[in-house]
């Protein structure tokens, strides 16, 4: 039962990346959980945000692969993004003092991360016994 929950809420999170993708394309921004008008401070807030993560999920499926050589799963790969994303919002709220209001979308996204964390490691489980190597 709780599998059929996990996937729910990441086939919601694929319809919200899948909307926010078109409205872009469209001219239209829309910004996580559904909001279309955010303060330019927190434009700015969320737009530092976005590139460290973008910049650090980067650095590090390239040290993967160079060092491990191991494919992320593509699950991993969202896990990892929202990981950096929370923690580069974490780094940037304290350095630049962010009101608490602008860091309310962040619960939204470890709950996520959470659901995501939970999928991998019952994908783990589900495959143990067997050997399966991914190579790039």
């Amino acid at each position: 039962m709780i599998q059929y929950v996990r996937k729910f809420f990441i086939s919601l999170l694929l319809l919200w990346f899948l909307i926010a993708i078109c409205m872009m394309v469209f001219g239209t921004d829309i910004f996580f959980p559904f909001d279309l008008d955010i303060d330019q401070s927190e434009k700015m807030y969320r737009y530092k945000t976005i590139r460290f993560a973008a910049g650090c999920l980067l650095a590090y499926s390239v040290f993967r692969y160079l060092f491990s050589f191991k494919a992320t799963p593509s699950l991993g790969i969202v896990f990892n993004y929202g990981f950096f994303y929370l923690a580069g919002g974490i780094i940037f709220a304290y350095r630049d003092n962010v009101e608490l209001h602008y860091l309310l979308h962040h619960l939204v996204v470890a709950f996520l991360l959470i659901l995501i964390w939970f999928e991998l490691r019952q994908k783990i489980r589900d495959e143990g016994g067997k050997f399966k190597r991914d190579h790039f």
